[in-house]
């Protein structure tokens, strides 16, 4: 599996639990996380990396989740489907 796949995967399942899911970019901006989800008024970021292990987060990447972090926002770091299943669980409650 790639992260692409990975990424058709999390919004698929996402929007069949009607959870707002949103490709982002910080323009002009790197490190940024790749997701935004929202659901029932709790948000959170999510940075998807390659599930084959190949996927690392980078020195900037990691300065800029901390430093969303600090701002009271929440991170997640994904690589593969059970974490995204965990993660729309508990943003649904079921």
């Amino acid at each position: 599996m790639s992260e692409a796949s990975l990424q058709r995967y999390f919004k698929r399942e996402a929007e069949k639990a009607k959870i707002f899911w949103r490709k982002i970019k910080f323009e002009g901006v790197r490190g940024c996380p790749d997701v935004l989800i929202a659901h029932r008024g709790k948000v959170a970021l999510v940075e998807l990396k390659n599930p084959n292990e190949r996927g690392v987060v980078s020195k900037l990447q990691s300065r800029t989740i901390d430093r969303l972090r600090k701002a009271g926002i929440e991170v997640y770091i994904i690589d593969n489907k059970d974490s995204i299943d965990a993660l729309i669980r508990n943003l649904t409650g079921t």
